[in-house]
C-alpha cells in the first residue's frame, strides 16, 4: 500500500473536535506538535469529569490505520484542570520528550496557537 502525505495539523485539529464533540468532560485539547515523530499526534485533554488524579502523566497511545497508508500514533494524556495549571507552572512534569511550546490549544468554539 502507497504511503500518502501525513498532514499532522490537519489530522489532529480533526481528532480535537472529534473528542470534543463526543465527550461533554473534556473542555478542552492541547496539540503539542513539539518533539512529535513524523507521524505522531499528542494531547492533553484536560477533562473537568476527571475524579482521581495522580502526579504520573501517562500517556495512552492508539495506533491508527486508516487503511490509506496513512498509519500514525496518537497519544493522548487526560488530566485535570488542576493538573493542568500545575503544568503550565512547570510544578507537575511532561513524559520526556513533550513540551508546551508550540502548543495548540482547541476548545468546542476556537483554535489558537498558545503564546
Amino acid at each position: 500500500m502507497a504511503t500518502v502525505a501525513f498532514d499532522r495539523e490537519e489530522i489532529a485539529q480533526w481528532y480535537a473536535q472529534q473528542h470534543l464533540k463526543v465527550d461533554d468532560g473534556i473542555t478542552e485539547v492541547i496539540y503539542l506538535p513539539t518533539n512529535a515523530r513524523e507521524r505522531e499526534v499528542r494531547f492533553l485533554e484536560i477533562n473537568k469529569d476527571m475524579l482521581d488524579a495522580n502526579d504520573r502523566l501517562e500517556p495512552i497511545s492508539f495506533g491508527v490505520d486508516m487503511g490509506v497508508g496513512n498509519e500514525h500514533v496518537l497519544w493522548v494524556i487526560d488530566i485535570t484542570p488542576e493538573q493542568y495549571q500545575r503544568i503550565q507552572q512547570a510544578t507537575l512534569p511532561l513524559p520526556a520528550t513533550w513540551s508546551l511550546d508550540s502548543a495548540i490549544r482547541f476548545t468546542r468554539r476556537s483554535r489558537r496557537r498558545m503564546p
